[in-house]
C-alpha cells in the first residue's frame, strides 16, 4: 500500500486539504476539520498548492497529476472529460457533459459522478449546471453557496 501524504491548503473560501500518493493526488476538498501535514515531500502537494493559490487569484500553473486509483471507467472518463473541455469561465448541463464525453442519455450518472468528485476546483465539477441552467447541487464546502461564489469568482476574472 502506498503512503498517503498530506497537506492543508489555505484558500478564501476556508482550507482545502490535498490527500497524494507517489502517482498522484488523490484528493482535493474543502474541510472545517484541523490536519496534521505529513513531514514528507511531495511534488505532487507542492503542486496542488501552488494550482490552487493560481486558480484563486487568476493565474496559470500546470495542474498536479491525478491519481485515478479507485475510480470507475466511467467516473475516470467524466472526470477527464470535464477537467479537459469545460474551462474557467465556462459551464455545461449534466446531459451536455454526458454527450460531450460520449455517454449521451446518462446525465443521471454524471450527476453521481459529479456528487462524488475527490478533485474540487481541479475536476471542476461547480461548472456543472442542470439543463435549465439552474445552478443543481454542490456537496463541497458550503454547498451551493460555494458553488455559486466560484462561478462569479471565474467570470469575474475570466
Amino acid at each position: 500500500m502506498q503512503a498517503t501524504r498530506v497537506r492543508q491548503i489555505d484558500t478564501p473560501l476556508g482550507p482545502m486539504i490535498a490527500e497524494a500518493s507517489e502517482l498522484g493526488l488523490t484528493k482535493l476538498h474543502w474541510s472545517n476539520e484541523s490536519i496534521s501535514s505529513s513531514e514528507s515531500r511531495s511534488d505532487h502537494l507542492d503542486c496542488a498548492e501552488q494550482w490552487v493559490a493560481a486558480y484563486f487569484s487568476g493565474a496559470n500553473a500546470p495542474e498536479p497529476i491525478l491519481d485515478f486509483t479507485g475510480l470507475t471507467d466511467f467516473r475516470q472518463h467524466i472526470s477527464l472529460s470535464l477537467q479537459r473541455n469545460v474551462r474557467f469561465g465556462q459551464v455545461t448541463s449534466y446531459g451536455d457533459l454526458a454527450k460531450s464525453a460520449g455517454k449521451k442519455g446518462s446525465g443521471r450518472a454524471v450527476g453521481s459522478t459529479m456528487a462524488k468528485n475527490p478533485w474540487a476546483l481541479l475536476v471542476p465539477c461547480h461548472r456543472v449546471v442542470k439543463s435549465d441552467g439552474s445552478l443543481g447541487n454542490y456537496s463541497a464546502a458550503d454547498g451551493i453557496k460555494t458553488k455559486a461564489w466560484l462561478l462569479n469568482h471565474e467570470k469575474q476574472l475570466n
